[in-house]
């Protein structure tokens, strides 16, 4: 089975619950289609869960591109965080 999934957001409780739904199996393959991050508390923890699911293909989303900028930002600057 294929599955789709997009915008969750951080959102840690909506990930785990359309991942229970779903219950994902080895021969299926998850298509996230980006913004994982932003908005929601959890989503660098969720990014690395999806980086570990071996059936999991992610796109970087608009909120993905914004975070590595703003951590691209921060390198640069001589303020030590």
């Amino acid at each position: 089975m294929t599955y789709v999934l997009s915008d969750i957001h951080g959102n840690l409780r909506r990930f785990e619950s359309i991942m229970k739904q779903i219950d994902l199996q080895s021969d299926d393959t998850l298509y996230v289609l980006g913004d994982v991050v932003d908005r929601y508390p959890d989503g660098i923890k969720i990014l690395w869960g999806i980086m570990k699911m071996p059936n999991a293909k992610m796109l970087m989303g608009n909120h993905e591109y914004m975070m590595l900028q703003a951590i691209g930002h921060c390198r640069n600057t001589e303020i030590l965080l």
